[in-house]
């Protein structure tokens, strides 16, 4: 059976609205892993590593670092990793310029711009699911998969005007 390792960083799709401050704050765990083993059940099997829980303007290089590591450690040649949006290109740029070009792994970065967790029109769940299925059908690589388009790393931006991604 194929299998998708999902290496999750927070962000906003695992973000929770508090109701004192009437704004989404980080979470304390991560929903994906709930979300595909309960709610989806996909036809592959799914593992999680959980590196951190953080807004993405909180992505450091040391915990780049330790994504590229569980990259490189990852048995599966099929990885997901769930990022905030405001940096994921920073970190996909990263990558592409760390990670030996001979890796073999298709690796897909996802996140969304409205939390998962508590909002029912959130875009999480859609760009999760797109984000399973490119992995599994795509060369390997470097994306990002948001709202139903895929773009390979180093050639898109985060277009803050629209709230979407877009081609360089």
């Amino acid at each position: 059976m194929d299998s998708v390792h999902f290496i999750l960083t927070g962000g906003t799709i695992d973000k929770a609205y508090d109701t004192v401050t009437e704004t989404p704050q980080p979470g304390t765990s991560s929903v994906v892993p709930d979300y595909f083993t309960s709610k989806i059940k996909p036809h592959v099997d799914v593992s999680f590593e959980n590196i951190c829980l953080l807004d993405s303007n909180d992505i450091t290089e040391e915990i780049r670092e330790k994504i590229l590591i569980a990259i490189q450690n990852s048995k599966t040649t099929k990885i997901i990793i769930v990022h905030g949006t405001s940096a994921m290109t920073d970190t996909a740029d990263y990558l592409l310029n760390t990670l030996d070009k001979e890796h073999g792994k298709t690796i897909v970065m996802v996140g969304s711009m409205i939390p998962m967790k508590e909002f029912a029109m959130s875009d999480a769940g859609f760009n999760l699911g797109y984000a399973m299925a490119q992995v599994q059908n795509m060369d390997s690589g470097i994306y990002i998969c948001m709202h139903a388009k895929t773009f390979e790393a180093g050639s898109v931006h985060k277009d803050t005007t629209q709230a979407r991604f877009e081609k360089l």
